[in-house]
Protein backbone atom coordinates (compact mmCIF):
# COMPACT_ATOMS: atom_id res chain seq x y z
CA UNK A 1 0.00 0.00 0.00
CA UNK A 2 1.02 3.59 -0.82
CA UNK A 3 0.15 7.23 0.29
CA UNK A 4 1.19 8.77 -3.19
CA UNK A 5 3.55 11.34 -1.92
CA UNK A 6 6.30 10.90 -3.93
CA UNK A 7 9.94 9.93 -2.15
CA UNK A 8 12.14 10.17 -5.18
CA UNK A 9 12.58 10.07 -9.22
CA UNK A 10 14.45 7.27 -10.84
CA UNK A 11 15.58 6.95 -14.40
CA UNK A 12 15.08 4.17 -16.72
CA UNK A 13 17.96 2.37 -17.56
CA UNK A 14 17.16 -0.34 -20.18
CA UNK A 15 13.65 -1.77 -21.13
CA UNK A 16 13.64 -5.34 -22.51
CA UNK A 17 10.94 -7.00 -24.51
CA UNK A 18 10.01 -10.39 -24.26
CA UNK A 19 7.09 -12.69 -25.41
CA UNK A 20 4.18 -12.00 -23.14
CA UNK A 21 6.02 -9.09 -20.96
CA UNK A 22 8.79 -6.24 -20.72
CA UNK A 23 11.62 -6.16 -18.33
CA UNK A 24 12.73 -2.74 -17.14
CA UNK A 25 15.77 -1.72 -14.83
CA UNK A 26 15.19 1.45 -12.69
CA UNK A 27 18.51 3.63 -11.03
CA UNK A 28 17.20 5.84 -8.50
CA UNK A 29 18.00 9.13 -6.67
CA UNK A 30 18.44 7.77 -3.45
CA UNK A 31 18.79 4.14 -1.43
CA UNK A 32 15.77 1.87 -1.18
CA UNK A 33 14.41 1.95 2.38
CA UNK A 34 14.63 -1.78 3.94
CA UNK A 35 15.77 -3.09 0.43
CA UNK A 36 14.41 -7.18 -0.37
CA UNK A 37 13.71 -8.46 -3.41
CA UNK A 38 9.95 -9.01 -3.25
CA UNK A 39 9.12 -5.77 -1.97
CA UNK A 40 6.67 -3.57 -3.91
CA UNK A 41 7.59 -0.51 -5.40
CA UNK A 42 5.11 2.05 -6.77
CA UNK A 43 6.60 3.23 -10.34
CA UNK A 44 4.61 6.33 -11.83
CA UNK A 45 1.79 5.18 -9.62
CA UNK A 46 1.99 1.22 -10.62
CA UNK A 47 3.13 -1.16 -7.77
CA UNK A 48 5.57 -3.28 -9.01
CA UNK A 49 7.58 -6.26 -7.62
CA UNK A 50 11.55 -5.80 -7.63
CA UNK A 51 13.26 -8.71 -8.48
CA UNK A 52 16.29 -7.59 -8.32
CA UNK A 53 17.81 -5.40 -6.23
CA UNK A 54 22.35 -3.95 -6.79
CA UNK A 55 23.72 -1.70 -4.72
CA UNK A 56 20.48 -0.26 -2.83
CA UNK A 57 19.60 1.86 -5.88
CA UNK A 58 18.73 -0.22 -8.62
CA UNK A 59 15.82 -2.53 -9.07
CA UNK A 60 14.61 -4.54 -11.97
CA UNK A 61 10.97 -5.79 -12.47
CA UNK A 62 8.81 -7.05 -14.50
CA UNK A 63 5.80 -5.37 -16.30
CA UNK A 64 3.05 -8.17 -17.41
CA UNK A 65 0.73 -7.66 -20.86
CA UNK A 66 -2.30 -6.37 -18.61
CA UNK A 67 0.05 -3.64 -16.67
CA UNK A 68 0.99 -2.64 -20.47
CA UNK A 69 -2.12 -2.50 -21.53
CA UNK A 70 -3.92 -0.80 -18.42
CA UNK A 71 -1.08 2.12 -18.12
CA UNK A 72 1.54 4.41 -20.07
CA UNK A 73 4.41 1.62 -19.73
CA UNK A 74 4.33 0.94 -23.13
CA UNK A 75 5.93 4.39 -23.57
CA UNK A 76 8.11 4.02 -21.25
CA UNK A 77 11.70 4.08 -22.96
CA UNK A 78 15.63 4.67 -21.67
CA UNK A 79 16.86 7.80 -20.39
CA UNK A 80 12.60 8.12 -19.04
CA UNK A 81 12.34 9.90 -15.46
CA UNK A 82 9.38 7.54 -13.34
CA UNK A 83 7.98 9.03 -9.86
CA UNK A 84 9.20 6.69 -7.38
CA UNK A 85 7.20 5.24 -3.79
CA UNK A 86 8.50 3.00 -1.09
CA UNK A 87 5.44 0.64 0.59
CA UNK A 88 4.25 2.39 3.51
CA UNK A 89 4.69 0.68 7.00
CA UNK A 90 2.90 1.02 9.85
CA UNK A 91 4.98 3.41 11.78
CA UNK A 92 4.57 6.11 8.51
CA UNK A 93 2.62 8.87 9.05
CA UNK A 94 -0.47 8.74 6.17
CA UNK A 95 0.33 12.45 4.48
CA UNK A 96 -1.70 11.43 1.54
CA UNK A 97 -4.77 8.93 0.71
CA UNK A 98 -5.01 5.70 0.26
CA UNK A 99 -3.66 4.62 -2.96
CA UNK A 100 -3.10 0.64 -3.87
CA UNK A 101 -1.10 1.30 -6.98
CA UNK A 102 -3.69 -0.85 -9.22
CA UNK A 103 -4.24 1.89 -11.95
CA UNK A 104 -7.23 2.39 -13.36
CA UNK A 105 -7.71 3.83 -16.47
CA UNK A 106 -5.18 6.40 -18.74
CA UNK A 107 -5.80 10.18 -18.73
CA UNK A 108 -4.40 13.25 -21.12
CA UNK A 109 -3.25 16.27 -19.96
CA UNK A 110 -5.87 18.93 -21.82
CA UNK A 111 -4.32 22.01 -20.10
CA UNK A 112 -1.71 23.67 -18.39
CA UNK A 113 -1.49 26.98 -16.64
CA UNK A 114 1.11 29.01 -14.36
CA UNK A 115 -0.20 31.02 -11.50
CA UNK A 116 2.32 32.33 -10.05
CA UNK A 117 4.84 29.43 -8.78
CA UNK A 118 1.93 27.14 -9.05
CA UNK A 119 0.80 25.00 -11.79
CA UNK A 120 -2.22 24.37 -12.74
CA UNK A 121 -3.28 21.55 -14.76
CA UNK A 122 -6.57 20.27 -16.51
CA UNK A 123 -6.65 16.29 -16.95
CA UNK A 124 -9.58 14.93 -19.09
CA UNK A 125 -10.15 10.80 -18.80
CA UNK A 126 -12.38 8.63 -20.90
CA UNK A 127 -16.62 8.91 -19.93
CA UNK A 128 -16.55 5.61 -18.52
CA UNK A 129 -15.26 6.55 -15.53
CA UNK A 130 -15.91 10.43 -14.99
CA UNK A 131 -18.50 9.64 -12.30
CA UNK A 132 -15.36 8.95 -9.98
CA UNK A 133 -14.54 12.26 -10.32
CA UNK A 134 -15.14 14.08 -7.15
CA UNK A 135 -14.92 18.20 -6.50
CA UNK A 136 -12.43 18.02 -3.56
CA UNK A 137 -11.53 14.37 -3.67
CA UNK A 138 -8.67 12.65 -3.69
CA UNK A 139 -6.91 10.96 -6.93
CA UNK A 140 -3.59 9.67 -8.17
CA UNK A 141 -1.58 10.85 -10.95
CA UNK A 142 1.45 8.66 -11.44
CA UNK A 143 1.49 8.08 -8.34
CA UNK A 144 0.96 11.43 -6.87
CA UNK A 145 -1.46 12.17 -4.27
CA UNK A 146 -3.84 15.20 -5.27
CA UNK A 147 -6.67 16.84 -4.98
CA UNK A 148 -9.66 17.42 -7.79
CA UNK A 149 -11.73 20.66 -8.02
CA UNK A 150 -13.38 22.34 -10.93
CA UNK A 151 -14.68 19.59 -12.66
CA UNK A 152 -16.57 19.63 -15.98
CA UNK A 153 -17.98 16.25 -17.51
CA UNK A 154 -14.80 14.31 -18.01
CA UNK A 155 -12.18 16.78 -17.14
CA UNK A 156 -10.95 17.76 -13.71
CA UNK A 157 -8.67 20.44 -12.54
CA UNK A 158 -5.33 19.85 -9.93
CA UNK A 159 -3.19 22.58 -8.24
CA UNK A 160 0.47 21.77 -7.94
CA UNK A 161 2.87 23.43 -5.39
CA UNK A 162 6.84 24.20 -6.45
CA UNK A 163 7.70 21.37 -3.84
CA UNK A 164 5.74 18.44 -5.68
CA UNK A 165 7.32 19.84 -9.18
CA UNK A 166 10.52 19.80 -7.52
CA UNK A 167 9.99 16.00 -6.76
CA UNK A 168 8.19 14.75 -9.31
CA UNK A 169 8.06 14.37 -12.84
CA UNK A 170 4.88 16.01 -13.30
CA UNK A 171 7.23 19.30 -14.31
CA UNK A 172 8.00 17.71 -17.80
CA UNK A 173 3.78 17.16 -18.35
CA UNK A 174 3.10 18.93 -21.53
CA UNK A 175 -0.59 19.07 -23.56
CA UNK A 176 -1.25 15.38 -24.21
CA UNK A 177 0.86 13.99 -22.17
CA UNK A 178 -0.84 10.77 -21.00
CA UNK A 179 -0.69 10.09 -17.52
CA UNK A 180 -2.09 7.01 -14.89
CA UNK A 181 -4.51 7.28 -13.27
CA UNK A 182 -5.89 5.39 -9.85
CA UNK A 183 -9.43 6.74 -8.51
CA UNK A 184 -10.09 6.81 -4.50
CA UNK A 185 -10.05 3.34 -3.49
CA UNK A 186 -13.19 4.43 -0.86
CA UNK A 187 -15.53 5.51 -3.81
CA UNK A 188 -14.85 2.48 -5.94
CA UNK A 189 -16.08 0.13 -2.71
CA UNK A 190 -19.36 2.21 -2.47
CA UNK A 191 -20.19 1.74 -5.66
CA UNK A 192 -19.93 -1.55 -5.85
CA UNK A 193 -21.59 -1.98 -2.96
CA UNK A 194 -24.47 0.16 -4.11
CA UNK A 195 -24.67 -1.99 -7.22
CA UNK A 196 -24.77 -5.02 -5.61
CA UNK A 197 -27.31 -7.38 -7.71
CA UNK A 198 -27.78 -4.67 -10.41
Amino acid sequence: MFTGIIETTGKILKKINRSNSVEIEINLEIEIKNPAEGMSISVNGVCLTAKKIKNKKIFSADISEETLKKTTFKNLKAGDKVNIEFPLTLNDFLSGHIVQGHIDTKGKVFKIEKKQDNLIITFEVDEQHKKYLIEKGSIAIDGVSLTMFDIIDNKFTVAIIPETLKRTIIADYKKGTEVNIEFDIIGKYVEKILNKGK
